[in-house]
């Protein structure tokens, strides 16, 4: 047998050599010569060669094998090694540029967070009570880790240390909002940030304790905290007395939600905004009055454009402006809760909404109206059933008493012969469909 036809046998069909590391075989007398090749992790190929001991052509098959197997671990081996060498290099160098780069500060997180398109939408006050919290953490970080000035140096235990701080000065409800506000923010800005976790995911919420929430003042509280009230906020608390409407809805008021013809006030409320309901109320004869006194040419923009500007720059300030007001009439703003350090609110501005439902259900207008115009739902009465219904709305608002001095109101209020007959008026101007969902409700509240 010829060394070529040898060869071909041992190598098998076609006498193909084999792939890098595997080998040929050749025959030499009654030896076999194996012979391979090795590629190195530089590139290079080094021929290698064995005389073997095997004595037939399987016997050289398995021992070529043995030697060519191991020497392509061996190879792969510092292959391997070579690659993570690199690699730890390469990922040496990304971190070095990534910490070179500038990433977003604290400092400017916010009007990071303002600016980005997927953040969730809110009204302007309601943007600057979040600006405010935000810079209060942040002045925070300046006083208590001042080595920090990235929003991705901000760790679990920098935020548990935050939080700390917060329960020991703030309420549960102040406390929580933080925690809400933190955590969206970094789901919002994360990426930007690089931040590699939310440090507020996972922290949570405070029990906050049963305080019964705000009361409804008196008639007489009502004037007597209203009795030397002047300006715009004579105005704003008449729009508190008068229409049920939050805080944040009064002092934004913009003249563009104000029909003096129509005598409405068409707006939607910022707490329900994203379902974008209006609520139509109509205009109490004092309250006209007062709207009628402001120049024709000083009816744009907002209502109450000082105090406007004034709570978009420091909510709190309005606040604390309107707590002074009851409390120079006379009136305790607050009140112990059992098992809680902090006295919570009694008396808010949020009182003068309870006490315009009270006085409406004392008037004897039905529910289902006040709650029309409050906003408020009811699974017995739609909102635009209500909606249609300004007739009877202004009659059930013209039955709250003139506190805050003469009208100019030149259509007749409702009947004022008693809460009975105020009922009726407002009974006789319903749909038959309307006296039946009211009648309903009536005997739901004597079941309840």
């Amino acid at each position: 047998m010829s060394k070529a036809t040898s060869k071909r046998k041992a190598n098998g069909a076609n006498g193909r050599r084999r792939a890098n590391n595997t080998g040929t075989l050749e025959k030499r007398g009654n030896k076999w010569l194996a012979r391979w090749y090795v590629y190195t992790p530089s590139g290079d190929r080094l021929r290698r060669s064995k005389v073997l001991t095997a004595s037939s052509v399987e016997e050289a098959r398995k021992e070529l094998h043995e030697l060519t197997d191991g020497n392509a671990l061996i190879t792969r081996e510092k292959e391997i090694q070579k690659g993570l060498v690199e690699l730890e290099g390469v990922r040496a160098e990304l971190q070095r540029i990534e910490d070179e780069r500038p990433a977003l500060t604290i400092s400017g997180m916010f009007e990071a967070y303002r600016k980005h398109p997927n953040r969730p939408q809110c009204g302007a006050a309601t943007l600057e009570c979040y600006r405010q919290q935000a810079d209060i953490f942040a002045k925070w970080m300046a006083d208590n880790y001042s080595e920090a000035k990235e929003v991705r140096q901000v760790s679990r235990e920098v935020a548990a240390a935050f939080l700390d701080s917060l329960s020991k000065r703030t309420s549960p409800n102040t406390y929580n909002k933080y925690v809400s506000l933190l955590r969206l923010i970094w789901r919002t800005i994360g990426e930007e940030a690089r931040c590699l976790v939310n440090p507020w995911d996972g922290v949570q919420r405070k029990a906050q304790p049963k305080t019964n929430g705000r009361r409804a003042l008196t008639v007489e509280e009502l004037a007597k905290v209203t009795a030397d009230l002047t300006g715009e906020m004579r105005v704003l608390f008449a729009l508190g007395i008068y229409t049920g409407l939050r805080l944040g809805d009064c002092v934004m008021m913009d003249w563009g939600s104000i029909d003096l013809v129509r005598r409405v006030i068409v707006t939607i409320p910022r707490k329900t905004a994203r379902t974008g309901r209006e609520v139509e109320i109509p205009i109490h004869p004092v309250l006209f009055s007062m709207l009628e006194e402001i120049e024709a040419n000083k009816r744009k923009g907002h209502l109450l454009p000082n105090i406007a500007a004034d709570y978009l720059r420091d909510s709190a300030r309005i606040t604390d402006r309107i707590q002074a007001i009851f409390r120079n009439a006379g009136i305790e703003t607050k009140k112990a809760v059992e098992g809680y350090s902090r006295s919570a609110t009694a008396v808010g501005f949020h009182s003068l909404r309870h006490s315009f439902v009270s006085m409406m259900g004392n008037a004897g207008a039905p529910l289902a109206l006040v709650q029309s115009i409050v906003g408020h739902s009811n699974p017995m009465m739609t909102a635009h059933y209500f909606h249609a219904k300004t007739d009877a709305l202004s009659n059930a608002v013209k039955t709250l008493p003139a506190l805050m001095g003469d009208t100019i109101d030149a259509e007749p209020a409702a009947p004022s012969t008693g809460n009975f007959a105020t009922f009726c008026a407002i009974w006789e101007q319903m749909t038959a469909e309307e006296r039946e969902q009211a009648q309903q409700w009536i005997v739901q509240q004597r079941k309840i």
